[in-house]
């Protein structure tokens, strides 16, 4: 009969017993130990629905898996997380530094992200952010994320402004758009600095920009689809987006320079539009491959990649029709673990998100920064389970 036991009193508890108890955990549960584990700050805010949602789980689960750790149950999980938090930050505000002879006390730096993308790159931004926050107390970090066909660029460019006044830094990841543009540069002259994330605004007047050179991402991406496509054969390639990120522009344009230079018995058939939606990109592969037959080769420089891998295994064209994109997450892992994508061109949330709030540091001491390009990372089946 196995012992209960005691309540913990703090995360390092709850991170020790789970350490102990995840051999024994079916797999939901693993599931919602290994995210709590990476991402208490996320747990002690979010709903349960919410942190449910993430995990794949009922929220039944995450009662449970409280339960197991001789807490009463959720809510009690999320108050000792918060009170962990809620210490750590006071405890910083009230130790002095040393700055140029003199202690000062260190002021709490208020940061915003707010971000426009698919579901997956939002929830793995804020997820960086939750982890930045719980491990450098003194930065206070919230998140307002939109998936981008649910918002004009119009809306997108008021909460900027909106969003920019309640702040010290703000995060960005948004389209290219001339109301976009303005508000950035308009917040900027406010004195409030804003880091682009991933996908720049460089007529904007941000502050700096943090992320992959999205030029070279495109030129790998289309040399993978010349080097795996069988030597000889003459084909199309299927061009996915979704609304005009500067990021996808530069991907498009170093995935053509490629394609014209190396691969020349390769053209681009046609655009077909993502929405950042699976559904919406299942239904136009679907009806792309009804009309024009199977493609060489796939490049989805946007997001929903699972509504790309469900119609190629629909078509029966699963591990046959070349498959590459962007962004490592539970869709894309599968996919590449399934055999149905052949690469998916990542990057490091945690790494641009610390270079993000460097960059506000330096800006807020009247310091202009420079932009950060940071390596984009390479996933196939045999690697995409590493973190």
């Amino acid at each position: 009969m196995n012992t209960p036991f005691v309540k913990p009193l703090t995360v390092k508890d709850v991170q020790s017993r789970l350490a102990t108890m995840q051999p024994d955990l079916s797999k939901g549960t693993r599931r919602v130990a290994e995210f709590l584990q990476a991402n208490p700050g996320a747990v002690a805010i979010l709903s349960a629905a919410e942190v449910a949602k993430r995990c794949d789980v009922h929220a039944s689960t995450l009662v449970r898996l409280a339960q197991n750790l001789g807490l009463s149950g959720f809510r009690e999980l999320q108050l000792l997380l918060q009170a962990a938090i809620a210490a750590n930050m006071d405890a910083v505000s009230a130790s002095p530094i040393v700055a140029n002879g003199r202690q000062q006390t260190r002021d709490r730096l208020r940061l915003r992200l707010l971000a426009e993308s698919g579901r997956s790159f939002n929830q793995g931004a804020s997820e960086a952010a939750d982890r930045y926050w719980l491990q450098n107390p003194d930065v206070e970090f919230h998140a307002e994320l939109h998936v981008s066909h649910s918002i004009s660029a119009e809306e997108m460019a008021h909460r900027i402004s909106t969003v920019a006044a309640d702040s010290d830094g703000l995060i960005l990841v948004a389209r290219e758009h001339a109301a976009i543009n303005r508000a950035v540069k308009s917040v900027v002259d406010k004195g409030v600095p804003v880091v682009c994330l991933t996908s720049d605004l460089p007529t904007s007047g941000r502050t700096a920009y943090v992320g992959p050179d999205q030029y070279a991402s495109g030129s790998t991406a289309g040399w993978f689809c010349g080097r795996l496509i069988p030597p000889g054969l003459v084909g199309r390639v299927l061009f996915v987006c979704s609304v005009p990120f500067r990021c996808q522009l530069d991907r498009e344009q170093g995935f053509r320079q490629v394609l014209r230079s190396e691969f020349p018995m390769l053209s681009i058939d046609e655009k077909v539009g993502s929405d950042e939606s699976v559904e919406v990109t299942y239904e136009a592969i679907r009806r792309y491959i009804a009309k024009s037959g199977p493609p060489a080769a796939i490049y989805n420089v946007s997001g929903a990649n699972l509504g790309i891998g469900r119609g190629l295994e629909d078509e029966g064209l699963a591990g046959k029709t070349v498959f590459v994109g962007h962004e490592l997450n539970a869709n894309s892992r599968m996919l590449l673990e399934k055999g149905v994508m052949d690469v998916s061109l990542g990057h490091d949330f945690d790494q641009e998100v610390t270079l993000a709030v460097e960059c506000i540091r330096m800006a807020r001491d009247n310091v202009q920064p420079v932009s950060r390009i940071t390596p984009s990372r390479l996933y196939t089946r045999y690697n995409c389970a590493i973190p």
